[in-house]
């Protein structure tokens, strides 16, 4: 599992207006006084969740950004000089990966795609050395146009079929990923994250767009030209485009 810079940087703003800062806040408050918190970034990528949430934590900060991709990390070390990285696979040894001592476990768009025993070894990761847990922009199964087609309900469902393929974890939670994390952690705080894009946003709409398009004939190529047709449609309509995701904070008692 990897991203292209080009689609982390694409997102990256979108991402920063969707954040639920009420959690931030609440997060930021649990961590004041102490003194150098350590921080756990998994799936960090080139280092977009390390550049929003440090500068909202009012205290000094340690991370660690884990990714598999060693690309992708050495474009996080040219961004933010002196951050420590490790190469790593996060589906295997997550007690190596979150050693103790560390205060926050962070991860962005990454849990809709492990599977449920990956997350429930995080959430025991987790409680055995009391961290907070703050993981951000899960998407949620969420794809809302301004003014519906019919085409875009089948689009919706063959992306969502798809989110729960495999995605290096075992069969992804997908959509269920906010739910699953709640029902292993007791006292989850969750809030929505929704990405807008407004009709003249073509670049983000067309990524997203494309993405899908391709999802879903994976699914069902055999309705390879409905997809098409509506890919070429989905660009071009000036209409408003709403993604669900969420956003889900755990502190330790």
């Amino acid at each position: 599992m990897s991203f292209s810079p080009d689609w982390l940087a694409l997102r990256a703003p979108y991402d920063t207006a969707a954040r639920a800062t009420d959690l931030e806040a609440r997060l930021a408050d649990w961590l004041t006084g102490r003194s150098t918190v350590s921080v756990v970034d998994l799936g960090a990528g080139s280092g977009n969740n390390l550049a929003h949430l440090a500068p909202r934590l009012p205290v000094e900060q340690r991370w660690t950004l884990v990714d598999a991709d060693d690309a992708l990390l050495t474009e996080a070390t040219r961004r933010h000089p002196g951050v420590d990285v490790r190469q790593g696979d996060l589906a295997g040894d997550l007690d190596g990966l979150i050693p103790a001592g560390t205060d926050l476990v962070t991860a962005s768009a990454l849990i809709d795609l492990v599977s449920e025993a990956w997350l429930a070894r995080l959430a025991a990761r987790v409680r055995t050395i009391g961290c907070a847990v703050l993981v951000v922009l899960t998407y949620d199964g969420r794809i809302s146009w301004e003014q519906e087609t019919a085409g875009d309900a089948e689009i919706r469902e063959l992306v969502n079929r798809h989110q729960r393929g495999d995605k290096g974890f075992g069969p992804a939670l997908g959509p269920d990923a906010p739910a699953a994390l709640s029902a292993l952690l007791d006292g989850v705080e969750t809030a929505a994250s929704d990405w807008v894009i407004g009709p003249g946003e073509t670049a983000m709409r067309r990524a997203l767009v494309d993405g899908w398009a391709g999802a879903a004939t994976e699914i069902a190529p055999d309705r390879a030209g409905g997809i098409a047709a509506w890919q070429s449609s989905a660009v071009s309509e000036p209409r408003t485009l709403t993604v669900g995701h969420e956003d889900q904070l755990w502190l330790p008692e």
